[in-house]
């Protein structure tokens, strides 16, 4: 069962416990250790060693992983109108979201800042139990939405009644035909990534490889990080709530209970200076709590600035605030992948609009979640006409640092410009 933890912060009882639980570590280094050897052989073997690899994890090793959007198109005709349209939505409201938080160009006269997209890029969409094809929606259309040129999806083979004769679960192929993806590869796990990342003909080689998965994937993506970009290295699902005596107890239960069901190593944790709810929560999380879910804290707090700091400190996945006046969250720099401000995150799991791929461990301080910005490359282009402000300067700051060439390059192009010569711009 998950530890269910009641604590009075910062110093009561239960503080301990639960300060523990804030600071586990997730560490990968086991998992690096066992998946670097699939990485290298799939790297000098390709294909073959790819598909030796699925046919020992996953039973089954199609001798061709290509689905091209013919089949996904099947795929989707093959399913449930209600589940066609809920694909539908989800879309709509990812790519609404998207398309509108692409940047501008910007800069300075001389200089500026263009947005130019990674080419190509490869999702992981993992398998398993159940089919994700949110997974799909929330990480094709971001990088269709940057304007990537070709956007694959690896995901596990499928087997058992559920497949209907495709190769991958037919709502992950319906995901990926309405997102826009523009291939997919009947091919999951580590081998999935090392193929992406290195080319494995037929699996063709990316610029960049996203999307969530097995630690055994997350390792996968580290070991490749030097040769193509990865979107982060995620961990276990993450939850913390700051409510107050306003919120509806059951439904900041059910959040919790929500997002700890990814996974036995997720937590969920209630922050709240209100007794009241906190009793009322704990007692249902004590009632619905079920084996393979992930710890639960409840966290009684002086007051809410204290609730807040509790929720900064842990840096959480999805920041939830269930408050009467929500401005004391909108006036912080909140440390969180997201924040949802009385919208429960099991929305923003599917259809909302921001990615659910976002970061965690704590890595929420620095990074954020996927966007159209983890597809866009910011590339400065510098322009003639500000030369000879600058090239005196630039003269003494490349002899200060020992770089004689550097200033003979420069004193020659201000000799030029000072004589009337041509100048960048050919005037």
């Amino acid at each position: 069962m998950p530890r269910l933890v009641y604590a009075e912060w910062p110093r009561g009882p239960g503080a301990e416990e639960l300060r523990g639980l804030l600071e586990r570590s997730y560490s990968l280094d086991e998992y690096v250790e066992r998946v670097r050897p699939i990485v290298e052989d799939v790297r000098r073997r390709g294909y073959e060693a790819a598909r030796e690899y699925s046919r020992r994890f996953d039973g089954v090793a199609p001798e061709d992983p290509r689905v091209p959007r013919s089949v996904m198109r099947e795929a989707l005709e093959s399913l449930d109108t209600s589940i066609v349209e809920a694909l539908e939505k989800a879309v709509e409201a990812v790519r609404l979201y998207h398309v509108s938080t692409r940047p501008a160009e910007t800069g300075v006269p001389g200089a500026r800042l263009r947005w130019l997209p990674v080419e190509r890029v490869g999702v992981y969409a993992p398998g398993g139990a159940h089919p994700y094809p949110s997974t799909v929606v929330h990480t094709v259309v971001p990088a269709k939405a940057a304007g990537c040129s070709r956007v694959v999806v690896a995901s596990p083979p499928c087997r058992g009644q559920g497949c209907r004769g495709f190769p991958v679960h037919p709502a992950v192929l319906a995901a990926a035909y309405l997102a826009g993806a523009d291939m997919v590869y009947a091919l999951g796990g580590a081998q999935a990534v090392a193929a992406l990342a290195y080319g494995a003909e037929p699996v063709e080689r990316v610029d960049m490889v996203v999307g969530p998965g097995s630690p055994y994937v997350q390792a996968a993506k580290l070991l490749v990080s030097s040769v193509v970009g990865v979107d982060m290295i995620a961990g276990p699902t993450e939850v913390a709530v700051v409510a107050d005596c306003t919120a509806d107890p059951r439904q900041v239960a059910l959040d919790m209970l929500a997002e700890a069901e990814h996974g036995p190593l997720s937590l969920a944790v209630l922050a709240t200076p209100c007794r009241g709810l906190a009793e009322r929560v704990y007692e249902i999380l004590r009632q619905e709590a079920r084996e393979g879910i992930g710890d639960l804290a409840v966290a009684v707090t002086p007051g809410l600035d204290e609730a807040l700091e509790l929720a900064d400190a842990m840096a959480p996945e999805h920041l939830v605030a269930y408050l009467g006046d929500p401005g004391p969250v909108l006036e912080r720099r909140v440390s969180a992948g997201v924040v949802s401000l009385g919208v429960p995150p099991a929305l923003l799991d599917y259809a909302y609009g921001p990615s659910h791929v976002l970061p965690t461990g704590g890595s929420a301080r620095w990074m954020g979640g996927l966007s159209v910005y983890t597809f866009l490359r910011p590339v400065a282009h510098v322009e003639p006409g500000l030369e000879e402000r600058y090239l005196e300067a630039a003269i003494t700051l490349a002899r200060l640092e020992g770089f004689e060439n550097h200033a003979r390059s420069l004193e020659h192009r201000l000799e030029e410009l000072r004589r009337g010569g041509r100048s960048l711009d050919g005037q």
